[in-house]
């Protein structure tokens, strides 16, 4: 029987936070019985991919379920990530070769389509409305060249409208549009006055600590506060980024269960 290993891919980031969301889904699966469970980086964080795939490779393993922790793809997971998985382009399943060793390489996809992605906003939307006045809800994405993340954030947000929630809007931090700006305008121009912003981000890190929340009128370290627009009081909820969320796990596993 072949020895089989998971990678699960992220980012990586400059700050802690990717790293050890990465760490407590790779512990979570390991305590549901998975065995060989690594972590990889695309870039910044360490171990990077490569390194991770030779630690592997001479641990014997000879089959391995490499896992995105991506919402969305994208250049990373379309161009960056394949080559360094010793993956030709569009390849999913092929044998590669890491130092003479034979592997059964298998290249899963990101998780942003999946149904229990809006189930997860929908809760953290319930336990932060207020119940006062009219409540609107954001939901923020990174923005990306290619089509993926904005189609990924606009389907997040139309399954929202259909849990219930009447008053949903998406925005993005750059590339895409509409931007945060004029959609936090836009939504308190409609008489929205609690306004829950919702980033559609794995983790912490530059954009959701340093450029989000100037954009949301929120003051640094803050996720609370409120503006003015023209005499009324804007309220402003900042929830955390996603990927703690142990429901993730399941989706990762799941991932790894449909190549065996």
């Amino acid at each position: 029987m072949k020895k089989k290993g998971i990678m699960i891919i992220g980012h990586g980031s400059r700050y802690e936070y990717n790293k050890k969301i990465m760490e407590l889904q790779a512990d979570r699966l390991t305590a549901m019985g998975f065995k060989n469970v690594h972590i990889g980086f695309n870039e910044t964080s360490h171990p990077f991919i490569e390194e991770t795939l030779i630690r592997m490779a001479e641990d014997g393993i000879e089959e391995i379920a490499a896992i995105p922790f991506f919402i969305a793809s994208g250049l990373h997971i379309t161009r960056d990530i394949p080559p360094k998985l010793r993956l030709k382009e569009n390849e999913k399943d092929a044998e590669i070769e890491v130092n003479g060793k034979k592997i059964m390489m298998h290249f899963g996809g990101p998780f942003g389509d999946n149904p229990l992605l809006a189930r997860i906003l929908h809760e953290r939307v319930r336990e932060l409305d207020s119940g006062k006045g009219r409540t609107g809800v954001m939901v923020v994405g990174h923005g990306s060249r290619l089509p993926y993340n904005k189609d990924t954030v606009i389907l997040n947000a139309k399954r929202l409208s259909q849990m219930g929630h009447d008053d949903v809007y998406y925005a993005f931090n750059e590339f895409n549009d509409p931007d945060i700006g004029s959609v936090l305008e836009d939504m308190a121009e409609k008489g929205i006055n609690e306004i829950i912003v919702l980033p559609l981000f794995i983790s912490l890190g530059d954009h959701l600590k340093n450029d989000i929340p100037s954009k949301i009128r929120l003051k640094d370290g803050t996720f609370e506060g409120a503006f003015d627009h023209k005499g009324s009081k804007i309220d402003v909820k900042y929830a955390l980024p996603i990927g703690q969320d142990p429901r993730l796990t399941e989706v990762i596993a799941a991932n790894v269960n449909s190549y065996r």
